[in-house]
């Protein structure tokens, strides 16, 4: 019966974003994503182009919804999705009971136990989760439709304290909580501002700036260098043991944390691990 609830509750979550082991799989001679990361997001660009034209409206809340309608979702982003099948990206996945979390209990963590942990990618030099390109579409998104940054920051501190952490997966991931922001940036470019991606003249809507993902993935992405914290003690020895025993320790190389900080000013300290300060 436990179970049961557990999964409808499960289930139920407005979105459960899958975790990372940012740790076993970390590997220098994995190719750059990037590129292949630009080329898909500029494929969900296009659909909502042709989306957007179709209606002929030139509100830039509606052609905001629409991106989000062709990129989003309310289980996991259908950008996060594609990554899974998209074979010309190298990624790579672990099992649960091979990674860093294997001997978190499910009681402790059902959520590990319930989805399968994402795919690791490499950017440049550091390391990012796939589940960090749901947080930065979905919860981004989120973020946006707050009144401001800081009641958006609130509700993101909210959810990795609840149902998309500490609740479910045991973790608590300012990787997370720094996609999230950066998605608060996206979103507020996308149809505004001085250059936005799309602009709208006649009612038609063109694309007006190049999407990269290097204007905002960055090394605070990367739970080995932006270290989570855990539920509890037990749960923090575990982990810190198999990361240990695979020569590494977090953060992975400290030389990151001050530009992590630089990046974030006074909102540092909200998305970004004590371990760096």
């Amino acid at each position: 019966m436990l179970k049961i609830l557990i999964t409808s509750f499960f289930l139920s979550t407005y979105l459960l974003a899958t975790e990372i082991d940012s740790f076993t799989l970390r590997n220098p001679f994995m190719k750059d994503s990037v590129s292949v990361l630009n080329t898909l997001m500029q494929n969900y660009f296009d659909k909502a182009l042709k989306k957007a034209n179709k209606e002929g409206s030139c509100d830039p809340k509606r052609m905001e919804e629409i991106l989000y309608e062709v990129s989003g979702g309310k289980t996991w982003a259908k950008l996060e999705e594609a990554i899974k099948d998209l074979d010309i990206l190298d990624r790579k996945t672990i099992l649960r009971e091979n990674s860093i979390y294997q001997d978190i209990s499910f009681l402790d963590a059902y959520g590990l136990y319930m989805a399968k942990l994402g795919y690791l990618m490499k950017i440049q030099d550091f390391y990012v989760g796939s589940d960090k390109i749901g947080h930065f579409i979905g919860i981004g998104y989120s973020y946006y439709e707050y009144p401001n940054i800081q009641e958006a920051m609130d509700f993101g501190e909210l959810t990795e304290r609840t149902y998309f952490g500490l609740t479910t997966t045991a973790i608590y991931s300012y990787g997370d909580l720094a996609a999230n922001l950066e998605g608060y940036y996206f979103w507020n470019r996308v149809a505004k501002g001085s250059n936005p991606y799309f602009i709208c003249e006649n009612k038609t809507w063109k694309q007006n700036a190049d999407f990269e993902w290097l204007d905002y993935a960055n090394p605070a992405w990367d739970e080995g260098l932006n270290c989570n914290y855990y539920k509890n003690k037990e749960i923090t020895k575990s982990v810190q043991s198999h990361i240990s025993q695979l020569g590494l320790s977090c953060p992975v190389n400290r030389k990151y944390c001050s530009q992590m900080i630089n990046r974030y000013g006074n909102l540092a300290p909200r998305v970004i691990s004590p371990e760096c300060f």
